[in-house]
């Protein structure tokens, strides 16, 4: 008799704030180190997700990714024995020539190729999830940047093995620390109704994966770090 799978629930984090975010600059598989305010709010989402017993965690192999979900380990007391598994197919977008360059001269030089004068216009006229990624990659001289069907099949790669391999042991709850654009990519590939532009640092998606299907549960929930720094400041109050 065949096991029944079990239902996966996948929290996605992005990792906390690094010195390139709080710079504007371009990252993707470029790497910056988490600034303390990174570091804070990455430990206030620990604390708020302390309580939520995870099966499993999984990261990028990216630093700032690796970081944020040992810092969410750390915290966590509902769970044992968790290790963190680093994986290079839930790293983010790589942009090429863009990596470390400012925010502000890459989006101004997709607005120039896709001939619309602001984000704006680009959401209205264009899928645009998918447009920013082709637009990187056909601008970039070095062919080092992913175009939108490379980078979302990578990961998608990923999460779906994930879910298989955990569903197959009876599901549970399962940690994946990623990156801003590429729960972008995801969402924006399951449940387009959602609309994501902005994804906070250490903020919270949960997707639901069952028989097969995955369901959009929740986008860019940052209540996980209130709860956090609401614990904080009760046991200051204690001690």
């Amino acid at each position: 008799m065949s096991k029944n799978k079990g239902e996966v629930t996948l929290y996605l984090m992005r990792h906390g704030q690094t010195i390139l975010n709080k710079a504007g600059r371009t990252q993707g598989w470029c790497d910056g180190v988490l600034t303390k305010e990174g570091l804070e709010v990455a430990v206030n989402v620990g604390l708020g997700l302390s309580d939520v017993k995870f099966k499993a965690v999984y990261s990028s192999d990216l630093g700032r990714a690796v970081k944020t979900a040992r810092i969410v380990i750390k915290e966590n007391t509902a769970s044992t024995n968790l290790k963190l598994v680093e994986l290079e197919g839930l790293r983010e977008v790589c942009f090429g020539k863009y990596e470390g360059e400012k925010e502000v001269i890459m989006f101004n030089d997709i607005m120039n190729f896709l001939n619309v004068s602001s984000i704006k216009e680009a959401v209205e006229k264009y899928d645009f999830q998918k447009e920013y990624c082709n637009s990187c990659a056909e601008l970039d001289e070095t062919n080092e940047a992913e175009n939108y069907e490379t980078a979302l099949n990578r990961v998608m790669r990923s999460i779906k093995d994930i879910c298989e391999e955990n569903s197959n042991e009876d599901g549970g709850n399962i940690l994946v620390v990623v990156h801003g654009g590429m729960i972008r990519l995801i969402i924006d590939h399951l449940d387009k109704s959602f609309n994501v532009r902005d994804m906070a640092n250490s903020s919270i998606s949960k997707i639901i994966y069952k028989d097969g299907k995955f369901t959009v549960e929740s986008v860019n929930d940052t209540s996980y770090s209130e709860k956090g720094k609401a614990i904080k400041f009760s046991s200051y109050k204690r001690s």
